[in-house]
């Protein structure tokens, strides 16, 4: 369902003449999924309403370090933010680190969580590549394919990335000192729960950034965007379905979708 909300009044005079004050309309679509296995629920749950932290790296010095929730970074080492430092994957800006450079942002991160980012170093032979680790399943992915066990992946790669690397519930990104280049960074995210890996792969098939969290970039056949919505979980049911023969208890949860005004 598509409800207009008209920034600005309209109204009749004394008289019955209709006048509109109106200078833009905006929209919210309110929608239901159908029946999901519970845990993928609660995971879209936690998708739609923005948890989690995203990175542009846009503007120039420390401000681009700062998360789309306003959080700051400590930074170890050599590293270059904002415009000109890199030529980015999206926008003008991005975030490169010399080889034993570290940004930590003290994310307070409890439990599983999933991060990404669209890297590009040596271990790519200098080409964009979207990377996704979920360290408590022991598991990443290279472009939305599994990779390497995370056990494995600083070491074979040079590239850090996850929970407690640098300090207890802190996020780091960081290039090892033994790298032969730099390391790159775009599109950073942090999701503090764990998401299906099928999900996965529509992350890194995506054609623009993931952020800025709360807020989406929501497209498709039922709405006529792309605009970016900030999100909001309803009220949700529970369901038992069949699946290739097994009882799943699942759910069905309703959500809207805001959409925020354009730039005049």
């Amino acid at each position: 369902m598509q409800k207009p909300t008209h920034l600005g009044p309209r109204v009749r005079t004394f008289r019955g003449f209709a006048q509109s004050g109106t200078r833009a309309r905006v929209f919210t679509w309110a929608a239901g999924t159908p029946p999901m296995p519970l845990a993928e629920a609660q995971a879209l749950r936690r998708l739609i309403d923005g948890d989690g932290h995203s990175w542009a790296f846009e503007a120039n010095g420390y401000d681009g370090l700062v998360s789309s929730k306003g959080l700051t970074g400590t930074v170890v080492g050599t590293i270059g933010v904002g415009h000109g430092s890199s030529t980015p994957r999206f926008g003008a800006g991005g975030l490169v680190l010399a080889a034993g450079a570290s940004v930590t942002w003290a994310t307070a991160t409890t439990g599983s969580y999933v991060a990404g980012a669209w890297l590009k170093g040596p271990f790519s032979e200098g080409v964009w590549q979207h990377v996704v680790v979920a360290p408590g399943a022991d598991r990443t992915w290279l472009n939305g394919e599994e990779w390497l066990a995370y056990g494995d992946l600083e070491a074979d790669t040079f590239i850090g990335l996850g929970m407690g690397l640098r300090a207890a519930g802190a996020l780091t990104v960081s290039n090892h000192p033994g790298a032969t280049g730099p390391l790159d960074c775009d599109d950073l995210v942090l999701l503090p729960y764990d998401v299906p890996p099928a999900w996965v792969q529509q992350w890194a098939a995506a054609s623009a950034p993931f952020g800025p969290l709360p807020y989406h970039r929501a497209a498709g056949t039922g709405i006529p965007g792309p605009f970016q919505v900030l999100g909001q979980a309803l009220d949700a049911q529970p369901v038992e379905y069949d699946e290739e023969g097994a009882r799943v208890q699942g759910q069905y949860l309703d959500f809207e979708l805001w959409q925020q005004p354009e730039d005049t």
